[in-house]
């Protein structure tokens, strides 16, 4: 008689690695859905892969508490974070909500001013996060991986830009403009 393969599968140890399996699709995938990753090759990608950093965060617990230096960015693996920033009245306000295969912070690889926001876990989330140390590390030992990340990082950020400040000013943040009441450029 033959025995079927779920016999010879340790069910302590099958059943763990069946889950890992079927939660997330592999991590070089993952990160070429992201549109500032989708032009690595997939060497590339396994590249990049062992140097991002993936983080979990419970519900209601703080990812970038606004005023800290900037370090790096965020891609949402899983779950969903809230942006907040303050209103006039000092209360803290959600001004967008981002989920799967969004990027957060994604301006602090090439801005080192403070982040301008808070931004905390909306439920159980899973973050990769990417940061200017490991930015600098591929420039000098990758030098065409690190251009690559670069240039798709800049042509990413004049739509991220016009989304946010759209955003921004249907809330009702009027700091957007200039003293002539015309939008700031």
């Amino acid at each position: 008689m033959e025995a079927s393969a779920t016999e010879w599968e340790d069910p302590e140890w099958a059943n763990l690695f069946r889950q890992e399996a079927q939660a997330h699709p592999p991590l070089e995938a993952t990160l070429a859905r992201v549109p500032v990753f989708s032009a690595l090759t997939p060497r590339e990608l396994w590249t990049l892969a062992r140097i991002v950093h993936p983080r979990r965060f419970a519900a209601g617990e703080t990812i970038i508490r606004r005023g800290a230096e900037q370090s790096g960015f965020y891609l949402i693996r899983s779950g969903s974070v809230q942006i907040l920033r303050r209103d006039a009245q000092g209360v803290n306000q959600v001004v967008g909500t981002l989920g799967p295969g969004e990027l957060l912070g994604e301006f602090a690889l090439v801005d080192g001013t403070p982040r301008t926001s808070t931004v905390v876990a909306a439920e159980r989330s899973e973050l990769i996060g990417f940061f200017k140390p490991d930015l600098m590390d591929i420039m000098i030992t990758n030098p065409g991986l690190g251009c690559k990340i670069l240039l798709s990082l800049a042509e990413q950020m004049g739509p991220t830009l016009a989304r946010d400040y759209q955003t921004l000013k249907d809330l009702g943040y009027d700091y957007l403009h200039d003293e002539e009441g015309l939008a700031a450029r």
